[in-house]
């Protein structure tokens, strides 16, 4: 038996992810190809695959491929799930070219909580729902030339938190 899973590191998420959609593609996922999907060494891909295969979320042999426990599927599902949700987010709701989101998404998601993921999914849909439109062509929506910098005035008084009640979908 395994011992429970503790939050993994980005890279471990990574690598997870690679094995998960490699194997969508080929059955299974081999060394070479993770080291090529990630665009790292072999050695590196042999060190983190038997890292996650002690945590039972791979099974994984030296010199071998690489599959997905039924753990490790679930995780890196959630995993996928949460870079295409932020993913949509930045591309559909915020108009962010496709290139720049899928790299701002690939580090959201290690950061970003199931309780916020959660809100951004209520409020993607939501969103939806209205069939509001964003002008990207608006002043508002084009990316500055330069970056000012804003100094913050000293906060006198705490900040107020909004007094909004979301119900959570049924």
């Amino acid at each position: 038996m395994h011992p429970p899973v503790s939050k993994l590191s980005d890279h471990q998420e990574m690598y997870l992810k690679a094995v998960c959609v490699l194997s969508k593609e080929h059955t299974v996922a081999r060394v070479k190809d993770i080291a090529k999907y990630l665009g790292v060494t072999k050695p590196s891909v042999s060190s983190a695959l038997k890292n996650l295969s002690e945590k039972g979320l791979v099974v994984y042999d030296p010199y071998s491929f690489a599959t997905l426990t039924p753990k490790g599927d679930a995780l890196a599902e959630e995993l996928l799930n949460k870079y295409g949700i932020l993913a949509d987010f930045l591309t559909e709701i915020l108009h962010v070219p496709e290139e720049l989101a899928d790299e701002n998404a690939c580090r959201m998601e290690h950061a970003v909580d199931d309780f916020v993921m959660e809100r951004l999914v209520q409020f993607l849909k939501f969103f939806k729902a209205c069939d509001v439109t964003f002008n990207v062509n608006s002043p508002a929506a084009q990316k500055p030339a330069t970056t000012t910098k804003i100094k913050s005035a000293k906060r006198t008084a705490p900040r107020k938190k909004p007094e909004v009640v979301l119900k959570k979908a049924s």
